[in-house]
């Protein structure tokens, strides 16, 4: 009896949870906005903790009302909402210093999100509340990120949306050229992703600042480890203390570090079972060098100061296209020597590329590892190419660097290649 009830009603445990989700995604948006406007800005608020719990109920219940009797219900509930927060905002605008309509417009949002989450689409719902809370919480880094925001990495921003939004859609996806290798809509879909790797560490480096030699080590290594050794290594010979060299040192391999989770993420983005074989000596490569760099770390002065890492903007259209030959030159060359000399030949054209780029050997090699196929000779490759990839940033050390950054950095480098290596040769005596 009790189910036949609660079928007339449309009442189950689905509906239950998504109401109780629909209640936290108020709760914490409002507990975001209550806190922000009381202790931070001290301003007269629109919506506090119980408002905007109540608005997110609001619009999952409006929702509900909607599937039984009609969207009529809901459009009107939209537009009372809509009403309230424009009267809202024009009554506290009045009093000095609130002009703002951050507030009202999560509250809108806010209403929107409670009737997603009655449409069961709730991990939407929940991805959405966390941008708006990163956008609420964050207001004064986002306004100095801005402030400081140059024309040349505004152009780089718009460059990146027309690389990846506006000329990728219009490309050909059809192969040609030797081996019918070559798609002109792939090789773009890999200059986006590698372009929008490098701009989002970028611009997370200039969001949050990079004081600490370590922060600016793995920042740097985001967007190019290269430059970061070779800066950090000039500067090695104008640092006059010892600890100095240290982090210097530290940088240098969290940046080398780093670039080995950069490339299980492109994998993972081009071929996520390649990526769920690779993750293995990524994690062990990745470990023994932060785990070095956290033993030299611990050998720093005390009262020392980190060193600063000016990057350079990572993208323009120019780089893209040089990138785009270089990925499809790549994907010929191992393509030919594995059709010419088999998997010695392949592995050749990795370690080869990996000396001017890792980033496009990766992925060739990641797109052409398709299932199971070829997937013990493309992580080789890729792991072989992260390795001279490696051998150049340390020989770029040597050759730089000050005398006792050789000395720190051999430790470092040295555990790279030991682990690296030793995986290498593991693999092909397998």
């Amino acid at each position: 009896m009790e189910e036949e009830i609660s079928k007339s009603i449309g009442f189950s445990l689905d509906l239950l949870i998504a109401f109780g989700v629909s209640i936290g995604i108020g709760f914490l948006i409002g507990l975001e906005r209550q806190f922000s406007k009381q202790v931070k800005e001290k301003e007269e608020q629109f919506a506090g903790v119980r408002t905007f719990t109540m608005i997110s109920i609001f619009g999952f219940l409006s929702a509900f009302l909607a599937s039984k009797f009609g969207a009529w219900i809901f459009a009107v509930a939209l537009v009372g909402v809509f009403a309230l927060v424009i009267v809202s905002y024009f009554q506290i605008s009045k009093t000095p210093g609130n002009k703002g309509g951050t507030t009202e417009v999560a509250a809108l949002i806010t209403f929107l999100l409670g009737a997603i989450v009655f449409l069961q689409l709730i991990l939407f719902a929940l991805v959405v509340m966390v941008v708006i809370l990163f956008l609420l919480a964050y207001k004064p880094s986002l306004h100095q990120f801005v402030n400081k925001l140059t024309k040349e990495e505004l152009l780089a921003i718009i460059q990146f949306v027309l690389i990846a939004g506006i000329i990728l859609p219009f490309l050909p996806d059809k192969n040609f050229g030797p081996y019918d290798l070559w798609n002109l809509r792939n090789i773009w879909k890999m200059v986006a992703l590698v372009s929008g790797t490098s701009l989002v560490g970028y611009m997370v480096a200039k969001l949050i600042g990079q004081k600490g030699t370590l922060i600016a080590g793995i920042l740097g290594g985001l967007v190019s480890s290269t430059s970061v050794a070779l800066t950090f290594s000039r500067r090695s010979k104008q640092s006059s203390s010892s600890s100095g060299t240290l982090y210097l040192a530290i940088g240098i391999l969290a940046a080398c570090t780093i670039m080995f989770p950069r490339i299980l993420f492109e994998v993972y983005v081009v071929n996520a079972g390649l990526a769920q074989q690779l993750w293995l000596p990524i994690l062990l490569v990745t470990a023994a060098g932060f785990v070095t760099a956290f033993f030299i770390y611990r050998r720093k002065k005390s009262g020392a100061n980190g060193e600063e890492l000016v990057l350079k903007n990572p993208l323009n259209f120019g780089t893209a296209i040089k990138f785009a030959m270089l990925y499809a030159g790549i994907q010929w060359l191992v393509k030919f020597s594995n059709e010419k000399f088999g998997s010695g030949g392949t592995y050749i054209a990795g370690a080869v590329s990996g000396f001017t780029d890792v980033d496009a050997i990766t992925l060739s090699m990641a797109r052409m590892s398709t299932g199971d196929e070829n997937a013990a000779l493309a992580i080789n490759t890729i792991m072989l190419a992260a390795l001279s990839n490696t051998l150049v940033k340390f020989i770029i050390v040597l050759v730089v660097g000050s005398m006792d950054l050789r000395k720190i950095c051999i430790l470092g480098f040295g555990s790279l290649f030991v682990v690296g290596l030793a995986y290498f040769i593991y693999r092909m005596l397998a």
